[in-house]
């Protein structure tokens, strides 16, 4: 059963690779695959430095309601 989950194991994560890499280096004339993996990749980056930064207000704010301290921000 153990070789079998470890032979499985192979083939996704060998599929995996091998379809990221087919994205990455296909020919393509505009070169508009590795451009949008990278824009999409940076708004994934925003959306979570705004994701952090609301809650880190939020966690600031209920830090503040249980000390009886005033928020700093």
């Amino acid at each position: 059963m153990r070789r079998l989950l470890a032979f499985v194991g192979g083939v996704l994560s060998g599929s995996a690779i091998g379809t990221a890499l087919a994205l990455l280096f296909a020919p393509s004339s505009e070169r508009s695959i590795p451009a949008r993996l990278r824009a999409r990749y940076r708004r994934a980056l925003q959306a979570g430095e705004i994701a952090a930064g609301q809650r880190r207000a939020e966690l600031e704010a209920q830090l503040a309601a249980l000390t009886g301290r005033k928020a700093e921000r």
